[in-house]
């Protein structure tokens, strides 16, 4: 479908060239647009260097190069547009918060000129912030244009908006709109893709009822699919396969049905008996019990077209590790899933198995491999790790940590400190506390040399004879801090950072930060880490399987709900593993699962940051993008506003 677009004259008129320069090339991703009237003015070259960094991910330089435009110019909409688009690139970053705040900075009112763009980054903004009802509100009264990419993002954000607003009908028809304005078989498939992932994170509850447009009935089926199956390749095979033949000339049947079928993993068979080994009546009990409910729950919720195993469970507390393995492979185990604890794992493996076998812990790093010999487990470690990957990513090199003095501490201080600095990162300096000691204020003082700040003004204070008034200023040469904590004590160490000046340092942390089904957790607010699917963006199966698990065991069921994700996972794992088909990810409810040459099956996760007391869903970081930024700059940003809140328009 061919269709003419162009900028409307009299709006073009009342814009400045470079700005076009920059709407065009930077944020619409068109060719630059030679202007010979200003070549070599310093303006121009400024224009061109945000255009550079923009397109190479480096968001940071760029923001600074429209920052430096703004300063050039003092006119009132030139400026103000310069300053959207730093905003711009401020998100692009990672820092949504940052960019609001130089948005609340532009003045009032929004220049005419300014209001398409500004619409559209401060909606975007109000999305990543988790605000979509405000994006949507923005959005309806954003001024109309010709313009086809600028329509491309309007309609994207609206789409994105309505799913995160629970309208997911809604956002369909949007989405279906976007893609009608789109040529290129790449940018169709990738649009289908966006869609495909918002129905398995945002597309909830859709409904049955819905007659029409077949277009729209054959997306809203392929939603139920992604929303339902995502952790289930064999249900969403079959599933997909129906789907097809429902739905032949469904421009989604090709490319993007076609591509999913692709990635799905191979059919292949459970083995005929599998053992599991548990710890089900000592100390760990209660964690054993969830790994074995959530196991049987994938059990029964296999296809019934593919054959169940038999599954026998034993208790190694009762009989002990080895003579439990050794009872299983007799009475007749072709695989085994555990042990769950680390010292038995390592019992296991130094009498020797003799079948394949998956355990539900890792050793450590040195253990010698062994033939079919697998390791599977939800390691902090691993997540510290995981931490240190994605501040490294966004170019926040520059740490200060604080963990707990005990030997998990230790452990999530080391793994986070290794992979921080085999990045190219270091750690500034560092605190071990105490964590039966509710206040950390010492070691927090200590960490943001708020002391020296101190005592610099008492030196002078003393030098001039004059009692100085005097805030005291935390250290500036921080990105981040990395908080290895458990949910009761972050809830008293993330106030006192704040108290202290840090609140608006980006602070990371694990999984541990969170419990679910915990109340009060507002003081945990800005923290972000990673989690599994099965906590911070469940799909369909994952809410039905919760649902069932509350119902027949309520306080259990949030309080360990990472063991019954860990036990659905370890059943879903035994086919691949036993096949040996270790070359593939799989989505599951602890994680994207990918294997180690190690025959380790490490996670990759998503992540949250807490906002209102309650964990939301970050949207992923593009791995192609090398971002860096500083968060509390706001002191060199103009402010050209006279007024504290958001423009209203």
């Amino acid at each position: 479908m061919n269709h003419q677009y162009s900028i409307s004259a009299s709006l073009r008129r009342t814009i400045p060239a470079v700005v076009w320069l920059i709407i065009l090339t930077g944020l619409a991703g068109c060719t630059a647009i030679p202007l010979s009237s200003q070549t070599g003015s310093p303006e121009y070259a400024a224009a061109n260097r945000a255009e550079q960094f923009a397109s190479l991910g480096q968001h940071r330089e760029a923001a600074d190069a429209y920052l430096e435009l703004a300063n050039l110019t003092a006119d009132y909409a030139e400026r103000q547009s310069y300053l959207i688009l730093m905003a711009h690139e401020r998100l692009l970053a990672g820092f949504p918060e940052v960019a609001k705040t130089i948005l609340s900075r532009l003045g009032d009112p929004i220049d005419e000129s300014n209001l398409l763009l500004w619409s559209r980054v401060i909606a975007e903004v109000y999305i990543a912030t988790d605000e979509p009802k405000r994006a949507l509100e923005i959005l309806a009264r954003a001024p109309a244009s010709q313009d086809q990419k600028m329509v491309l993002e309007i309609l994207r954000l609206k789409g994105n908006a309505l799913f995160r607003t629970g309208q997911p009908v809604a956002a369909t028809n949007i989405l279906i709109e976007r893609e009608t304005w789109l040529e290129d078989s790449n940018d169709i498939l990738t649009h289908q893709n966006d869609l495909w992932k918002s129905y398995q994170a945002w597309g909830g509850e859709l409904p049955d009822d819905i007659s029409g447009d077949p277009i729209l009935l054959g997306w809203l089926d392929l939603g139920r699919i992604a929303w339902t199956q995502r952790t289930s390749p064999t249900a969403m095979r079959a599933a997909l396969r129906a789907w097809q033949s429902s739905y032949f000339n469904h421009p989604a049947n090709n490319p993007l049905v076609a591509t999913i079928l692709q990635r799905l993993p191979a059919v292949i068979e459970y083995p005929r008996q599998i053992a599991v080994l548990l710890p089900l009546s000592g100390r760990q009990k209660q964690s054993a019990r969830a790994v074995r409910d959530g196991l049987l729950a994938a059990h029964y919720l296999t296809p019934a077209q593919a054959p169940r195993p038999q599954i026998r469970i034993y208790d190694i507390d009762a009989a002990g590790t080895a003579q439990s393995y050794a009872q299983a492979i007799s009475d007749g185990a072709n695989f085994v899933i555990g042990p769950l604890l680390k010292e038995a794992v390592q019992e296991l493996a130094d009498t020797g198995i003799t079948t394949p076998t998956l355990t539900l812990n890792f050793l450590p790093e040195e253990f010698p491999q062994s033939v079919g010999f697998y390791q599977f487990s939800l390691s902090p470690e691993d997540e510290a790790r995981q931490v240190a990957r994605r501040v490294a990513a966004l170019g926040q090199y520059r740490a200060l940590a604080l963990a707990p003095n005990t030997a998990w501490g230790r452990r999530m201080m080391t793994s986070f400190s290794a992979e921080l600095q085999a990045r190219g990162g270091q750690i500034l300096d560092y605190r071990f506390y105490d964590p039966r000691n509710p206040d950390f204020s010492s070691s927090i003082q200590q960490l943001l040399l708020i002391d020296e700040s101190r005592g610099r003004r008492d030196r002078l204070s003393a030098n001039i004879g004059i009692q100085l008034e005097y805030e005291p200023r935390r250290r500036a040469d921080i990105d981040l801090i990395f908080l290895a904590a458990r949910a009761t004590t972050g809830k008293l160490i993330r106030p006192q950072l704040r108290f202290h000046y840090a609140g608006a340092v980006p602070t990371y942390s694990t999984s541990a930060i969170y419990e679910e089904g915990s109340r009060n957790n507002s003081d945990l607010n800005g923290i972000m880490f990673p989690d599994v699917p099965w906590v911070i963006a469940p799909d369909g199966l994952s809410l039905d399987v919760r649902k069932t698990l509350a119902e027949y065991w309520p306080d259990q069921a949030e309080r360990r709900s990472r063991l019954y994700a860990l036990g659905f996972d370890a059943y879903r794992l035994v086919p691949i593993v036993n096949s040996g088909s270790n070359s593939q990810e799989i989505e599951g409810m602890t994680g994207t699962l990918y294997f180690d040459d190690r025959n380790r099956i490490l996670r990759r996760l998503p992540w949250a940051k807490m906002q209102r007391g309650r964990p939301v869903l970050m949207d992923p970081l593009a791995e192609q993008e090398r971002l860096t930024d500083e968060a509390t700059d706001y002191d060199n940003w103009p402010n050209t506003s006279t007024t504290a809140g958001l423009p209203k328009h």
